[in-house]
């Protein structure tokens, strides 16, 4: 048997970032087509997931039409659902409040804490606020960003970008005790230590009883790749980060020309 052959034979898991790689970072709509992939998957006993740094409730609207045939690993990982099986996994509080006070002290940097369903902003930082409602984000505005508790992940946004001094001193403070990971090149993420889509992807790769060898992955960033690490057949698309690129089995297309779709369509010998 040719290795092509082998491998698809092998998959039983597949699991795909979203923005920048099935859609243009914020997207709202996505190619139907993907719709009928994760149909065609369902039918061959293969396990579909999304895992992307958005909302639950954002990730949910995107794959309406197919939400009962997919997990969904949100908040960069932190929030899991499926319709068999949900957890979620928080930031110990007392480094949460740390970390509020050390961003605090950046200037132009905007704060968003998420729980799952719902994410919170400040006043004064509308600018982030209605970005993350392009998605659409479900969120609101609090005066005590301090005081909030139960978060799953913090996610740090700058307009004209992360300025890469900036992310050098929060991974050396922070990230003996968090994860500390760019999300794209506006936002910055911490989540608690050990918790990302890589994490996340192993607890649903347990409840399901499915190996590394058996799994396939896609992504752009550098939070995907724990989640890429995770997974025998990792695919990077054209314009993913360097990081990520060294860490993926494979660099494939741009994702404006559908590169994860016309893979996918490979992986499962259907014609496009």
């Amino acid at each position: 048997m040719d290795k092509s052959k082998r491998r698809r034979k092998m998959v039983k898991l597949i699991v795909t970032d979203v923005d920048d790689t099935l859609v243009p970072e914020a997207g709202s709509e996505i190619n139907p087509e993907y719709y009928d992939i994760i149909r065609e998957c369902r039918k061959r006993g293969i396990i579909f997931g999304v895992a992307s740094g958005r909302q639950k409730p954002c990730v949910r609207k995107l794959f309406e039409p197919v939400l009962d045939e997919i997990f969904i690993l949100a908040d960069n990982g932190t929030d899991i659902w499926s319709s068999q099986y949900q957890t979620s996994m928080k930031l110990p509080y007392e480094l949460y409040t740390e970390l509020i006070d050390d961003i605090h002290e950046l200037e132009g940097y905007s704060i968003m804490a998420c729980k799952p369903d719902i994410a919170y902003f400040e006043y004064g930082h509308e600018k982030y606020f209605e970005h993350m409602k392009t998605y659409p984000y479900v969120g609101e505005y609090t005066d005590d960003m301090r005081g909030i508790k139960d978060i799953c992940k913090i996610s740090v946004w700058r307009e004209e970008g992360i300025d890469p001094a900036v992310e050098r001193r929060m991974q050396e403070k922070w990230s003996d005790v968090m994860e500390v990971c760019m999300a794209g090149e506006c936002f910055l993420d911490f989540m608690a230590k050990g918790c990302n889509k890589g994490k996340a992807l192993s607890i649903m790769q347990g409840h399901y009883g499915i190996g590394r060898e058996d799994t396939v992955a896609f992504g752009n960033a550098d939070n995907d790749i724990p989640m890429l690490q995770n997974a025998a057949h990792s695919y990077a698309v054209a314009a993913a980060s360097t990081r990520l690129k060294e860490t993926a089995s494979q660099v494939i297309g741009e994702m404006k020309d559908d590169a994860v779709l016309k893979k996918l369509r490979e992986i499962l010998n259907i014609a496009g």
